[in-house]
């Protein structure tokens, strides 16, 4: 039975040894090729940047808008009031109070203008002119 133990235990040395050595092998190619996988994507990601640059700005500037949306909508849920775009309200008077002002300015000369015309039509029109018969609804 010793034999057979030695035999076995022999055996057993040698399956190990073998995937030992396999276990060896397979660890030193990953390591060649996760180099080489790291090395092109390093290259790969340094080309990437120099080339798509304007597109991580706009990436960024797309970020920051969700950003400012979702922490308004936040806000909104959580009951706070949005706050009082003033610069806005002033921007809007300030337009209200130019174009006020322009139409006033503008007004009398737009009036005067509109009676001359109105009075040079009465003097075309003749004196035997008809008005046109009030309309009827058929019986």
């Amino acid at each position: 039975m010793s034999a057979q133990w030695k035999q076995g235990k022999r055996r057993a040395e040698s399956v190990a040894e073998d995937a030992w050595d396999h276990l060896v092998s397979a660890v030193e190619s990953a390591r060649s090729v996760g180099g080489t996988v790291k090395d092109r994507a390093y290259d790969f990601a340094g080309e990437a940047s120099s080339r798509y640059s304007s597109a991580s700005d706009r990436v960024g500037s797309a970020a920051d808008e969700a950003w400012h949306r979702a922490s308004l909508a936040y806000d909104a849920l959580s009951g706070r009031k949005q706050r009082t775009p003033w610069g806005w309200i002033a921007v809007a008077v300030l337009g209200g109070i130019a174009v006020g002002w322009a139409a006033a300015a503008t007004a009398p000369k737009a009036i005067q203008a509109a009676q001359e015309r109105f009075e040079d039509e009465e003097d075309v029109l003749s004196p035997t002119y008809e008005a046109p018969a009030p309309y009827r609804v058929a019986e």
